[in-house]
């Protein structure tokens, strides 16, 4: 299974059924990833004249992701973002948690990013300067023992000495470096396999709300347009609680569906209206036996 669909797979199957340790694992730091990748987008966004890519990959023998890449005209910035949360320590050239959780060091991490990025760059003839930095942006982060003092690494708190270093560079905008880069670009995590055994069940079966993903908090009434979730107070018309859902079933089935599959996972809306999501939005194949696949 490539890595974007087990991210999606275990995201669907989340609330459905109790995850294992290492899919809960792979949840969090998925999740925790995507926070701190967007909170950083988020500071980035707020500064001027910013020239930057996000979650950058290249490479083909040795993988490259760089979360964010800031270009000026005379140097590249990498920031590593960290979304980590409670006690972490340095312990032999790794990094630690308090409950037993190992990482590799992100110190190892942007030091190979850099060597990559510079080779890639020396292959055009451009020489320039690369800057790494480690940024751990959850307010629930901890420092724990003996951190390394002679490393790029900056916690919440110093965000700001990021703005003083990219404002020293003014004009900070180099589209053109941006643009090459751009064009090497090669997404592995689209084709990473990872192997995995899949679960699927009519069991699994329930109404999750589209937007906070919890189950069973959409309050369904009939003749209704608009149902909410009791949950996060979103109100959300009844086509689009029942495609997200539909989109789900299709995740974990990995294959086609029947429509009276799609309304035993959509129960208790009614089978009129799951029918024209499925014909709206789905492609089916001959009406002897029909079967929705995703367009």
């Amino acid at each position: 299974m490539k890595s974007n669909e087990y991210i999606d797979y275990i995201t669907a199957l989340e609330g459905r059924r109790i995850l294992s340790k290492d899919e809960r694992t792979d949840l969090m730091t998925h999740y925790n990833g995507k926070e701190g990748e967007a909170y950083f987008k988020a500071f980035l966004n707020t500064l001027e004249n910013i020239s930057y890519i996000h979650s950058f990959e290249f490479g083909t023998t040795n993988h490259v992701q760089i979360d964010f890449l800031v270009a000026t005209p005379h140097k590249l910035f990498i920031f590593e973002v960290k979304h980590y949360r409670d006690e972490w320590y340095f312990e032999n050239g790794t990094l630690k948690n308090n409950y037993g959780i190992v990482t590799k060091s992100p110190i190892t991490q942007v030091q190979y990013m850099k060597n990559e990025l510079h080779k890639l760059l020396h292959d055009y003839g451009i020489f320039l300067e690369i800057e790494s930095f480690i940024v751990f942006t959850n307010p629930q982060f901890i420092p724990a023992g003996n951190w390394p003092h002679d490393q790029n690494i900056l916690f919440l708190n110093q965000l700001n000495k990021i703005v003083a270093i990219l404002s020293s560079e003014l004009p900070n905008n180099n589209h053109q470096i941006l643009n090459l880069l751009l064009e090497h670009e090669s997404k592995h995590s689209t084709y990473y396999q990872k192997d995995f055994l899949t679960y699927y069940n009519l069991n699994l079966a329930g109404l999750k709300c589209p937007c906070c993903r919890k189950m069973h908090t959409i309050k369904v009434l009939e003749q209704k347009v608009h149902y909410n979730c009791t949950y996060c107070h979103t109100s959300m018309t009844c086509e689009k609680i029942v495609l997200f859902n539909l989109k789900e079933l299709y995740i974990l089935k990995r294959d086609s569906f029947t429509l009276e599959e799609a309304i035993t996972w959509c129960s208790p809306i009614s089978k009129y209206r799951i029918a024209r999501v499925c014909n709206k939005h789905f492609t089916s194949g001959t009406r002897r036996n029909r079967k929705f696949y995703l367009k």
